[in-house]
């Protein structure tokens, strides 16, 4: 894994998906990687904002992965570069994402995004100690680029 020291290193990938605890830098990383580069963003926690206010409902989850993966899906076909900003936590959770940059013939990279900031969406401290509880770590021979990022680079 190698540290990212400038979001300039991701624009040679079709498909970044960053990973990482609320508050890591995710979200930052993404609306940076849209404004200064062209990257479509998508992240679950779009679909749960109903009028500016970010609305949580566990009841559609599920759903809200599912679109992200449909558009991502969608938008690597028509040659758009795409930013996927979710938590990850299990390698499962992830596992659409890349199967649709690999369906679509695209280069994907990962970035785990490591930064201790407020999360936006005030998730509660029990989750977010579950969340780390369940952390799984990428394989060391998985087939894609690492970095990890801390900051605004």
């Amino acid at each position: 894994m190698q540290r990212l020291e400038s979001l300039t290193a991701l624009t040679r990938f079709d498909c970044v998906l960053l990973r990482g605890l609320p508050g890591s830098g995710k979200s930052t990383l993404a609306r940076q990687l849209s404004a200064d580069h062209g990257f479509r963003h998508l992240e679950a926690d779009q679909h749960f904002v109903v009028e500016g206010v970010y609305r949580f409902d566990p009841a559609r989850v599920a759903d809200a992965h599912a679109v992200v993966v449909r558009d991502a899906l969608s938008a690597l076909q028509l040659g758009e570069q795409v930013v996927v900003a979710n938590t990850h936590v299990r390698l499962w959770e992830m596992a659409a994402i890349v199967g649709a940059a690999r369906l679509a013939g695209k280069r994907l990279c990962i970035v785990e995004c490591a930064g201790e900031w407020a999360n936006v969406h005030a998730v509660p401290l029990a989750a977010m100690h579950r969340m780390r509880e369940r952390w799984e770590c990428l394989p060391a021979d998985f087939d894609a680029p690492v970095f990890r990022f801390e900051g605004v680079a």
